[in-house]
């Protein structure tokens, strides 16, 4: 794990090193450049497989004229030396890296084919004046890329690296409007005007002047009827070669347990990988916590659990600095315990494995089950549909996504979009098209048009986890899991994203990932053995954080007045109903559930502004 930068086009070494400082926490271990005539490439590196000189990067060939720097995890690199040396290949390394320059060697542009695992890279090709910037298949390592006024191309694992060149430093209208419907920034662009990133599955070929983008994974639906215990026998076998292939590294190595069935599973799963005491890590909060949950599983396992419980203090002290780790604001609150998750981590090993997946995989959130039964909707005569959406825009508040708590109305909500999945991403909103024009002063209407549309799904239910793997998963809960590992120096894996699992999980019927409203169901019985009941038999909780008792108790009055007085919400809202917005909100009674979001949405968006454009950083 680590961190990239460069410079195609230029050969700026005082800049790389500027990126390369900046990048620091997420290789500490080691750094190095290497530059040209026509690119700089910097590298910031924590040492997992090979910790010797050899695995330094950037990393070239025996010839030198291919360098490579990447950020991750190449898992089958065993399997691949391998084969590269019956071909021929000679190796000067025991890292996994090196096998990604002698793939390129020997399958040209189809090398990304062979990868399993987990990455952000940038190639060079110098004889052929080539750069490739590629991003993993289900996008868990971000890479990020802007081109300059003078034709140069700049990237990196971070926003903040990219902005170490002198660049007009604005926001992206259209960044907001998605950040505020949808907690986070979706598709290719960032809240950044004229950064952008490598999308999941792509790849960025920069050669003889030109820029083009090659798709080279994605998902496929392709059902198979087998009987279901030898389906869910099949998927065990998977589960239990991802883990295995994950818990390579010449480093400690532990798990981040919640409580829950995923991060269970994947614990048990590393518990019989390993001979040497498997360490796990939980966090709780003073007002809600899992860590009882957590505490059933390690003593299930016998691991060496370390557990810490935070205090409203610990998160208003780091929140800034948080802010500044991710780049972008993050709605989701939950980014503030995988730091501070992270943070203890790293006091014991440098890789963690970590269940997420699990839910975007095998339908594990509540609304697969009201978007299969909303989808029925869409089996009306257009007339009817017609007419239902006529009547519900004259209804004031009707088809509210913000009624969260209202089945009624999230239903609804499906009648006023032209297709099932344009409906399903709306009730993903935490602000509609009206919320949007009541209170604001900006123009979200095409924000939807940002969305990443998966391959054609034939059951209804792959479509809903389609899109929450094309868009929620790599840009929302991917990047908390990367930016708030990598603030820490924690490198973070997760088993049940291998690719090899994904596309095991998209050939499962649905009928068996949602049972009789059974959600997980194939995954369950897939682990029952190696996961205790009680674990089992929870309902879904997420892992979260006690936004709501922040924004209405403990940070209330920092919530208030940074959202009243902030110099960037202000430019945003309206002021009037920005006023009658915060008055409801501190009226006695009114909470509805949406409430905890979107406060602490606007809260975090201030707070970023201040921090990326009014601060010295």
């Amino acid at each position: 794990m680590c961190g990239i930068c460069g410079i195609y086009g230029g050969d700026d070494k005082n800049l790389i090193l500027k990126m390369m400082a900046v990048l620091k926490h997420r290789g500490p271990d080691d750094s190095g450049y290497y530059a040209d005539t026509d690119i700089a490439m910097g590298h910031t590196r924590l040492s997992i497989n090979d910790l010797t000189k050899h695995g330094a990067q950037p990393m070239c060939n025996e010839d030198g004229n291919l360098w490579l720097s990447i950020n991750g995890e190449i898992y089958n690199f065993k399997e691949l030396r391998n084969s590269l040396e019956g071909r021929g290949h000679q190796f000067k390394s025991r890292s996994d890296s090196e096998v990604v320059l002698h793939s390129y060697e020997e399958y040209g542009l189809s090398f990304l084919q062979s990868l399993r695992g987990m990455y952000a890279l940038a190639l060079y090709d110098q004889s052929n004046k080539r750069l490739i910037l590629a991003r993993d298949p289900i996008g868990k390592k971000p890479l990020y890329y802007a081109t300059t006024n003078n034709g140069e191309l700049i990237f990196a694992s971070e926003i903040k690296a990219i902005l170490q060149y002198p660049l007009k430093k604005e926001i992206n209208w259209l960044g907001i409007c998605s950040y505020l419907a949808y907690q986070y920034s979706i598709g290719e662009y960032t809240l950044f005007k004229g950064i952008k990133k490598v999308k999941a599955g792509n790849a960025l070929i920069i050669e003889n002047g030109k820029l083009d983008t090659k798709k080279y994974w994605d998902l496929r639906e392709n059902i198979v009827y087998n009987p279901e215990d030898e389906i869910a026998k099949g998927l065990r076998s998977i589960l239990e070669t991802a883990t295995g292939l994950r818990m390579r590294a010449d480093v400690g190595i532990g798990v981040f347990v919640s409580g829950g069935i995923d991060s269970t599973a994947v614990a048990s799963l590393a518990n019989q990988c390993t001979d040497d005491v498997l360490h796990t890590f939980s966090i709780g909060f003073e007002h809600s916590s899992e860590l009882e949950h957590a505490s059933v599983v390690a003593d299930h396992l016998n691991t060496a659990h370390h557990e810490l419980l935070l205090t409203d203090r610990d998160v208003g002290k780091e929140l800034r600095h948080i802010a500044w780790h991710f780049d972008e604001p993050m709605g989701d609150a939950a980014v503030i315990p995988t730091y501070f998750l992270s943070e203890m981590a790293r006091k014991y090993v440098k890789v963690v494995l970590a269940g997420d997946g699990g839910d975007e995989l095998f339908a594990g959130y509540p609304q697969y089950k009201l978007g299969l039964e909303s989808s029925l909707l869409f089996r009306l005569p257009s007339p009817i549909r017609a007419l239902a959406k006529a009547l519900l825009d004259a209804t004031p508040g009707a088809g509210n996504v913000y009624s969260r708590s209202n089945a009624l109305c999230r239903r609804a909500s499906y009648l006023c979009q032209p297709t099932f999945e344009n409906a399903y991403l709306y009730t993903r909103k935490q602000m509609n098209d009206a919320e949007f024009k009541y209170y604001t002063n900006l123009n979200c209407y095409t924000v939807d048009v940002l969305a990443i549309n998966p391959p054609k799904m034939k059951e209804t239910l792959n479509k809903m986890l389609a899109l929450d793997c094309k868009n929620l998963l790599p840009e929302k809960y991917l990047m908390k899991a990367d930016k708030g590992t990598m603030a820490c120096s924690i490198e973070q894996r997760l088993p049940l994203l291998d690719k090899e699992l994904i596309n095991y999980a998209f050939s499962v019927p649905s009928n068996l990932k949602m049972h009789k409203n059974r959600e997980k169901y194939i995954f369950k019985k897939a682990v029952a053995d190696i996961v205790p009941k009680e674990i089992a038999a929870r309902k879904k909780a997420g892992f979260g954080a006690p936004a709501d008792f922040w924004v209405f108790e403990s940070l209330k009055d920092e919530v208030n007045q940074t959202v009243e007085d902030g110099e960037f919400i202000n430019k945003i809202f309206d002021r009037r109903k920005l006023l009658e917005l915060l008055q409801n909100f501190n009226s006695e009674g009114y909470h509805p559930y949406h409430s905890r979001y979107f406060m602490w949405m606007l809260f975090v968006l201030e707070l970023w502004h201040n921090v990326y454009f009014k601060e010295t950083n």
